[in-house]
């Protein structure tokens, strides 16, 4: 009995060992799988160098239709700043602030004829708050979309940023963004860069931009 004892101790001993080896393998594996991240730091993306719209009275009113002029006009549409005040604000008036997310929309968000017959139709989409979709917003600069960016009561046209990238082993990616570069709607008034670490999320107030479809409305 004595003997048995003994060995059924060494045994259980041993095993205790090769278990703990074989669960701090798999818990050490798992560790190197979630920290395999690859980085790449400091990467840029801007908008090709084209003359942006700015608005012909240094207004709020002023400065939105000056920026739905340059987002449309890259898409082909030819509706100029003072179409848009006229629909906004019902005259070409000043107004010191921006227009709410519901007149924007209901003023774009319909099917407009241009003057050579063609039919589009304009989805709006208003934002509110920071970009919480950093993938959506480098990929959108990557396709040259043009959008803007309301910070302080103000609309900026966002023409590039600078961000992180780390890419997993199963080539998932993961964006961090450090900068945003913006410039001005108004004439003759300097743009900014935001940046992580200095400047505060919360001063963000949308991102705006203007999706275009050829309409499917029937003309006979």
């Amino acid at each position: 009995m004595v003997v048995n004892f003994c060995l059924m101790r060494q045994f259980l001993r041993q095993s205790g060992v090769i278990f703990f080896l074989l669960v701090a393998s798999g818990w050490a594996d798992d560790k190197k799988n979630q920290t395999q991240l690859y980085a790449k730091p400091g990467q840029t993306v801007d908008l090709e160098a084209t003359k942006l719209v700015t608005a012909r009275e240094n207004c709020e009113n002023w400065a939105i239709a000056a920026g739905l002029e340059s987002m449309l006009k890259r898409e082909d549409v030819t509706l100029d700043q003072n179409f848009w005040v006229m629909h906004i604000s019902h005259g070409e008036l000043c107004s010191p602030e921006i227009p709410s997310a519901d007149v924007l929309a209901d003023v774009v968000n319909r099917e407009f004829v241009e003057e050579g017959g063609r039919h589009v139709t304009l989805n709006l989409s208003y934002l509110p708050g920071a970009p919480s979709n950093p993938d959506a917003l480098i990929a959108g600069l990557k396709q040259q979309r043009l959008s803007l960016l309301l910070l302080h009561g103000h609309v900026y046209y966002l023409t590039g940023a600078t961000y992180d990238e780390y890419v997993n082993r199963d080539g998932s990616r993961m964006f961090i963004i450090t900068e945003l570069r913006l410039a001005n709607t108004f004439a003759r008034q300097p743009g900014l860069a935001f940046t992580k670490g200095r400047d505060n999320l919360d001063e963000i107030g949308a991102l705006i931009y203007v999706k275009v479809t050829p309409a499917l409305t029937q003309h006979w």
